[in-house]
């Protein structure tokens, strides 16, 4: 049954289609609604909607059912490899009934969600409703595409994401999200100085989204938790380097502490006095953490600008004080995080302090509840300016759903065993489409997929036709 799954899906590989790059697949959408006479709509953005009448039923519009899938992928690469991924093709492997991508990373999320909808529109011989298949555009930097996309188009009121990764799962909401852009002018300036460097390390990281209910530390929380405890001798902030990502938990981080010569003693033995009081904490939950002070006897001699004394407490204080991790589970679901923050970057750049934030909560007023909070807390740092950026709307958790009922049927019948339903804290394209329309219903499948965004991403093929069957039988009983 994959066969012409597998083949839309290696087509999709020979594309370039990383986000913002993805008008060859956009083409390749449109040439296959043409060569089928089937109606299509490609916006300035790029989406395409393809749409296609029932098969072997005389079903009314008002049956029809959305499948949705992101055109997209997150590109990543081996130092070593050649391969220029905005212009070439994959190296698309296969082992044992595993696909990989030698070198790259797959792009099985969401290309395989894309290449399972192509293969209904293809099939001549499945009985189904009418269908209207939408191929976002830039969903990996922010679901811009989602974002633009005409919801008036559609005619379906029910809905059926494929861009889960973990078979015999249907999601049935997720958070929505925005960052938090923050700026402190630093207003200091270094003179004789001394200082000392302190640097954590050894920490796991992890998606702010998939990750943040297991407890994970922040390296950047771990050093202003340090430092916030030192309230007798004043600081200053020369250098503060922490995270890559601001929706990825931060596992390694450094900042550079200026002091008064006559202080520097006293503040490195008290430090040490912290870091070993506190260590015990701190390695419950990460057991490979490395907490390391270092000084000399130089004076600090690098120029520029730092963090004055009245404004690094300031700084940490309102750090230490804004969470960091699972902010409140949901009630309806205990064990599904309900609002998280996260602290995801941190750096000293000419003349400013910058620090970004990514906020989540299935709820969009708990969301907005916790930005206030944030707000309040950057408020009382002298000269602090921030700005709101990419925000993005939650599904919400709904306890009756006949789609829902319907899929986990249908996944019992093939399969003689009870389907897990599941609420993600990551975002999903599916916050939009349920805010754009009216009663809609949506669910979210997909195949496992391993190690996805990474040169480690992998998919079973056998899992894909698991997934294909289900939705197959979902649609001929809808």
């Amino acid at each position: 049954m994959t066969d012409r799954v597998l083949m839309f899906f290696k087509d999709i590989c020979a594309l370039p289609h990383g986000s913002g790059n993805c008008s060859l697949v956009g083409d390749y959408l449109v040439d296959f609604a043409k060569n089928r006479g089937l109606y299509y709509f490609r916006d300035k953005k790029g989406n395409v909607l393809i749409k296609a009448p029932a098969v072997l039923r005389d079903d009314s519009e008002e049956n029809t059912v959305i499948l949705q899938g992101h055109q997209d992928m997150v590109c990543v690469k081996e130092e070593s490899c050649d391969i220029d991924m905005s212009k070439e093709p994959l190296r698309i492997e296969v082992e044992n009934g595993i696909i990989s991508a030698k070198g790259t990373s797959l792009g099985a999320d969401d290309g395989i969600g894309v290449a399972m909808a192509l293969a209904v529109l293809d099939n001549k011989e499945l009985v189904r409703p009418p269908i209207e298949a939408v191929f976002t555009v830039d969903e990996e930097t922010g679901m811009s595409g989602a974002a633009e996309f005409d919801m008036s188009l559609l005619k379906g009121r029910k809905l059926i994401n494929l861009d889960s990764e973990e078979e015999g799962v249907v999601t049935c909401a997720c958070a929505g999200g925005e960052r938090i852009d923050v700026r402190i002018p630093l207003s200091g300036r270094t003179s004789d100085y001394a200082w000392i460097k302190i640097e954590v390390s050894g920490l796991q990281g992890g998606h702010s989204g998939c990750d943040i209910h297991k407890g994970r530390l922040s390296a950047i929380r771990v050093i202003t938790d340090i430092l916030g405890k030192v309230n007798d001798i004043d600081l200053r902030i020369a250098q503060f380097s922490g995270g890559r990502f601001d929706n990825v938990i931060c596992s390694q981080a450094y900042a550079v502490i200026l002091v008064n010569p006559g202080d520097k003693e006293k503040l490195y033995s008290k430090l040490l006095e912290i870091r070993d009081r506190e260590f015990l904490g701190y390695i419950r939950k990460e057991k490979m953490i490395s907490v390391d002070l270092l000084s000399s006897g130089q004076l600090y001699d690098k120029k520029g600008f730092v963090l004055g004394t009245e404004e690094t407490k300031q700084f940490l204080n309102a750090l230490n004080n804004i969470p960091q991790g699972v902010v409140r589970m949901m009630g309806d679901r205990p064990e599904s995080v309900e609002t998280s923050m996260n602290i995801g970057t941190v750096e000293i750049f000419g003349n400013e302090l910058k620090i970004t934030f990514s906020l989540r909560s299935s709820i969009d007023e708990k969301r907005k509840e916790l930005r206030e909070e944030v707000s309040k807390e950057l408020s009382m740092i002298k000269g602090c300016t921030y700005k709101i950026r990419d925000p993005y709307p939650a599904w919400k958790y709904v306890p009756s759903s006949p789609l829902r009922d319907t899929i986990c049927s249908s996944y019992k019948e093939l399969f003689g065993k009870e389907m897990n339903t599941a609420v993600t804290h990551g975002g999903l394209e599916c916050g939009y489409f349920a805010s754009g329309i009216k009663d809609c219903e949506l669910v979210s499948i997909g195949p496992d997929i391993d190690d996805i965004h990474s040169v480690k991403e992998k998919i079973s093929i056998d899992s894909i036709d698991r997934c294909f069957k289900l939705l197959v039988k979902t649609l001929e009983k809808i």
